[in-house]
């Protein structure tokens, strides 16, 4: 009767506990692979609670990596498919979170870069790691500060000298310390720090709030996530169907039913919110990266210029990004196309010439053509000038077969448009106010630098009129709805 009265106590302590909450150290399961804090997945144990994370994460873009072509472009001046494995490694390795393409080198999928909650993963020791070329160590060598102090949180190291079955509420006590939901700390200061130079984001700078009015919101609130798959802006031309979109600007819980009046309303069909949101981006260092405006490798050696003061950011048409297209500028005529906030960074590089698009239209073709090596570029200038020329270029015999390696080899020059997402400003948020009517139209607009109407495929600012308009005149008014009434101040009744 005893037995049996044991056995149906330490049954129903294993339903309480969750069976799937099992985390007693029996000799072969590290207690602390469910804290994460050796950076291993357990089937037995992760599983149980984590049903088809595993599986989730490694199908998720952060793992996949569904990038751009030409994002390597402009700091390795080649496509990504041409990069070399160790260049690949050495530049987008450290911005992996494991898995995927870096599972052949013994990393599994780093789940405390986006997780960690005590702020002593070391993103810079993960990074210095890969680059040496120890890519399997790079998760030990981050976590190595935070695994010390985790366990030494009271809780974890009394279940883990319990030895026995642990309840669940002190697996979730322990497991949340340690181990949350991704911060925008997370997010900006490592992975994605390296933005700023193409869009100037300001996330890292600790005024951020001065430029920024969603600062205070964290990434995943805009940026959804379902089943590990983080919203984001899906290229046109990607082949995943299981990708999330980021949030648009009026939907439920943000801005949804915001009203600029008729006649800006009418505007929202062609132009983005952050047109007018974003009318100023910082220049200088002011997150550790200085935003770029040009790069070149027309020498075989990168050169580039930086904006060292505040700048406007460029005003273009466009669908969306490609992965296998440059972003240049739309036409106004495209179907689908809305006025949106760039960088615009002006980009030189040698291409072969195979492709006639590229031979016609060298600096406005979308084609990612067949960009030169870097390396090549410098080897072809004979004389050792340090300026590689036309007809250097064209008559290099890397081969030495008396053949020239590339007789078409034409220098392009093309204006590649980064998306501006973040730095929204409000009318008390901000380097500057919102844009109004005649920041982009009318005769106080003349000289503006807001619209470029020639760039945007216009003869003249389209909303001309004889006489000339006055559109500093006009107010925009902004309704939001279930917002506080305004405040009446009356007299006193007695």
């Amino acid at each position: 009767m005893k037995a049996k009265f044991l056995i149906i106590i330490a049954l129903l302590m294993l339903f309480i506990s969750g069976a799937y909450a099992y985390i007693g150290y029996s000799g072969n399961e590290v207690l602390s692979s469910h804290y994460m804090t050796d950076q291993k997945w357990s089937d037995n144990v992760c599983m149980g609670c984590h049903l088809s994370t595993k599986e989730e994460v490694n199908n998720s873009f952060h793992v996949q990596q569904d990038m751009a072509e030409w994002s390597s472009l402009m700091g390795q001046g080649v496509l990504l498919s041409n990069m070399d494995k160790e260049t690949w490694l050495k530049t987008y390795g450290p911005l992996h979170p494991g898995g995927g393409i870096l599972e052949e080198y013994g990393a599994d999928v780093d789940c405390m870069v986006c997780h960690e909650q005590k702020g002593l993963y070391s993103y810079q020791a993960r990074i210095e790691s890969i680059s040496s070329g120890n890519i399997s160590s790079a998760k030990d060598a981050a976590i190595e500060q935070a695994s010390k102090e985790a366990q030494k949180n009271p809780l974890y190291v009394a279940s883990y000298a319990l030895n026995v079955l642990t309840p669940l509420p002190i697996v979730t006590e322990i497991h949340d310390d340690v181990y949350g939901a991704p911060t925008k700390e997370q997010c900006g200061n490592t992975c994605h720090q390296n933005e700023a130079a193409t869009s100037a984001v300001t996330w890292m700078a600790e005024n951020s709030s001065e430029y920024d009015v969603h600062s205070n919101v964290n990434c995943v609130e805009c940026h959804e996530t379902e089943e590990h798959q983080i919203g984001r802006r899906i290229p046109l031309d990607s082949t995943h169907e299981d990708y999330v979109e980021v949030k648009s600007c009026d939907s439920e819980g943000c801005h949804a039913g915001i009203s600029h009046g008729s006649i800006v309303d009418a505007h929202l069909e062609t132009i983005e919110c952050e047109t007018c949101h974003i009318p100023m981006l910082p220049g200088g260092n002011l997150t550790g990266e200085t935003p770029i405006s040009s790069f070149s490798w027309e020498n075989g050696v990168l050169e580039e210029t930086y904006h060292e003061a505040n700048f406007t950011p460029t005003l273009a048409w466009s669908k969306g990004i490609y992965n296998e297209k440059l972003p240049v500028m739309a036409s106004k005529d495209e179907e689908g196309v809305k006025l949106k906030a760039f960088n615009l960074i002006s980009g030189v590089w040698w291409d072969e010439g195979l492709n006639q698009d590229v031979l016609s239209n060298p600096d406005n073709s979308s084609s990612l053509g067949n960009p030169i090596s870097p390396s090549v570029v410098k080897a072809a200038d004979s004389n050792g000038d340090g300026k590689v020329t036309s007809s250097e270029m064209r008559s290099y015999d890397g081969n030495l077969d008396n053949i020239p390696d590339y007789p078409n080899a034409i220098l392009r020059h093309v204006d590649l448009l980064y998306q501006v997402n973040h730095n929204i400003v409000s009318k008390d948020v901000g380097m500057a106010d919102p844009l109004k009517c005649n920041d982009c139209h009318g005769v106080s607009a003349s000289g503006s630098l807001h619209a470029n109407w020639t760039l945007l495929g216009y003869d003249k600012d389209p909303a001309e009129t004889t006489p000339p308009t006055n559109f500093s005149a006009k107010e925009i008014s902004v309704t939001i709805p279930g917002q506080k009434p305004v405040e009446v101040e009356r007299e006193p009744v007695l």
